[in-house]
């Protein structure tokens, strides 16, 4: 049997269900992915902020929708091990109010637990974005 038809391994697996995620969520908000992918009781540690399951994750995402569109996140470089992984991303998008196109990156650390997403750590660089916005 050649490589190509092996099954993925659970690390690939997981590493899949990340990508998917930035993919599905925010490249064309499909808000249906949060439910599937982020456990009823999953948090998303995001600075001083967190969100506890796929309500308040989507209250979140609908509020960052709310200032940017033509968000598209590309995976960067993606880890996996036991549980966890680990996606360097970086995000273009749009400042609705100015026109202003931005670019940022962050890191994103996921536990999963049967193929759903339970607990995760998310770093960007909001200095960044926000020296954008402040230049003319």
């Amino acid at each position: 049997m050649s490589a190509a038809n092996q099954p993925l391994s659970l690390l690939e697996r997981n590493k899949q269900l990340v990508i998917r995620w930035f993919e599905e969520v925010w490249n064309h908000s499909n808000r249906n992915t949060i439910f599937e992918l982020l456990h009823e009781n999953g948090i998303l540690h995001d600075g001083a902020q967190n969100f506890r399951g796929p309500h308040e994750f989507t209250a979140f995402h609908d509020d960052l929708r709310t200032q940017f569109d033509n968000f598209h996140i590309t995976p960067l470089v993606v880890l996996a091990e036991d549980d966890l992984v680990c996606c360097h991303w970086s995000a273009d998008m749009r400042h609705k109010a100015s026109g202003k196109p931005l670019h940022i990156t962050g890191t994103s650390v996921v536990r999963i637990e049967g193929s759903r997403f339970v607990e995760a750590w998310q770093n960007w660089d909001a200095a960044g974005l926000q020296t954008q916005l402040a230049t003319q």
